[in-house]
């Protein structure tokens, strides 16, 4: 019920001046814009306790959510830190699991044109570590990851501020938004229209449950000889970007990749396409080193493991290394 609150209090900010007759839409956009450009990193705007991000804060300005969706975060709980820091870096399976519960738990979206909370769900795959390195940086103020860097140029040790801003992506043309309707590409292509969901949390998540059961349940020859689709290479980079609705099920998604595969012309369409249309950000981030003031890109790293992400430094911490 708190969540359905905050909620609200979103969509009221979002309808601050819809009581007056004069004001135009115009201005009444304007006036939300203003209120959420007050969101900096010292001085956030707040409701209930979360955070409004506005669309423009999103990676790629956020070309890849309906505008008339909001976003707002909030701090994760003790407990749910707590939880997260259970995880294993050597467990990439529970990992995933781990961010994407976090994501999940402190992340809300409204659709403001239909009146209702959206599933979390629904962000894109790749932006995972946005949202997880914005939680964070809602939990620990003024704490960014740091970690040292070489400067190609000049060679000295630059040190690294990792922050969700801070994160690139791929600046797509004109011509992919044109394609794009908030939530799906529909390519024109010499064998026809391949049209997609982009790929999100949710889809990701069907998939790797799907590979998780499988492998868990191969304990049979029949099962291996049913289901061996999962060590298909090409079907687990092609399978994100066959859901439709996003309500397909696997089966349903297996069915359509085995159809894809008999035509080998539309087969490599799909993967030029996958292979280009990078969603998800960068392995780098752009830094200028204060040593001699290039402009270099550094890594993106989490020096003390995904467990240690939230890990604050206290009085305790002089005990430790």
């Amino acid at each position: 019920m708190a969540k359905k609150n905050n909620l609200d209090a979103l969509q009221d900010l979002e309808n601050q001046n819809a009581n007056n007759d004069d004001v135009s839409t115009d201005n009444k956009q304007t006036s939300v814009k203003k209120e959420t450009e007050k969101i900096k990193d010292n001085s956030p705007n707040t409701l209930d306790g979360y955070r409004i991000l506005e669309n423009y804060q999103l990676p790629q300005n956020g070309m890849f959510y309906p505008e008339y969706w909001k976003f707002a975060y909030r701090s994760p709980e003790a407990n749910e830190i707590a939880n997260f820091s259970t995880i294993q870096d050597t467990d990439q399976t529970g990992m995933i699991q781990a961010v994407e519960d976090l994501i999940r738990k402190c992340v809300v979206i409204w659709d403001t044109q239909k009146d209702r909370q959206i599933s979390t769900g629904e962000i894109l795959d790749g932006h995972r570590q946005f949202f997880l390195l914005l939680i964070r940086e809602y939990y620990l103020p003024g704490t960014p990851i740091e970690y040292s860097a070489i400067c190609s140029f000049c060679h000295e040790a630059m040190e690294i501020d990792l922050k969700a801003k801070n994160l690139k992506y791929e600046e797509f043309s004109k011509e992919i938004l044109k394609i794009y309707d908030g939530r799906k590409f529909s390519f024109v292509t010499d064998s026809g229209t391949i049209e997609f969901l982009a790929p999100t949390l949710n889809t990701s998540t069907k998939i790797l449950k799907y590979l998780m059961r499988t492998y868990k349940d191969n304990t049979s020859d029949k099962n291996i000889q049913e289901e061996k689709i999962v060590y298909d290479k090409k079907f687990l980079l092609i399978a994100p970007y066959l859901f439709e609705t996003g309500d397909e099920t696997i089966k349903q998604i297996i069915q359509k990749y085995k159809q894809i595969s008999k035509d080998s012309s539309l087969m490599q369409e799909y993967i030029e396409i996958i292979n280009k249309l990078k969603l998800d950000n960068f392995s780098e981030i752009d830094n200028v080193c204060e040593h001699c003031g290039s402009e270099e890109e550094a890594p993106v790293r989490f020096p003390g493991g995904w467990k240690n992400l939230f890990i604050r430094k206290t009085t305790i911490s002089k005990y430790f290394n």
